[in-house]
């Protein structure tokens, strides 16, 4: 978790939110996981600490690919 909140701090909260929302949505579609979006002075940390492995990995892919 540590590497996603360093990187999210590089990109800037506005694509990690973009980004969250979409990989959050991604998991209501296919499971319907309980993940909520980021709420507006939530740190991206404590954002982060709520997704699973999987969506965490999808999430840097996100972030470094984009």
């Amino acid at each position: 978790m540590k590497y996603l909140t360093t990187l999210a701090e590089k990109v800037g909260t506005e694509r990690f939110d973009a980004e969250f929302a979409k990989v959050t949505k991604m998991t209501k579609m296919t499971k319907g996981s309980d993940i909520e979006p980021r709420t507006p002075r939530q740190r991206c940390s404590t954002a982060a600490k709520r997704l699973t492995k999987a969506k965490a990995r999808t999430l840097i892919s996100a972030l470094v690919g984009g």
